[in-house]
């Protein structure tokens, strides 16, 4: 059984860190100093927001208005033991 290996491409590279993709097996690779994290796609994105929005309050003093995803409570929660 031979897999294919990945063929990563750079969606960016700072002093900081460097973010790599595999588009065959939709998995972006997250290297930050010596710690490597896998995401799928749509994980790092969500992800890649948070950090956005995040960055934007740090860099205003939580004057600027983040984007962020209502939610509802469907019931009051309830006390499980």
């Amino acid at each position: 059984m031979s897999k294919k290996p990945c063929n990563h491409e750079y969606l960016a590279a700072t002093d900081f860190g460097k973010a790599q993709i595999c588009r065959e097996c939709g998995v972006v690779h997250l290297h930050v100093q010596n710690l490597t994290m896998r995401f799928e796609v749509n994980d790092f994105l969500g992800l890649a927001d948070t950090l956005a929005d995040a960055a934007i309050q740090a860099r205003t003093g939580g004057k600027a208005e983040a984007k962020r995803a209502g939610f509802t409570v469907i019931k009051p929660s309830q006390r499980l033991n």
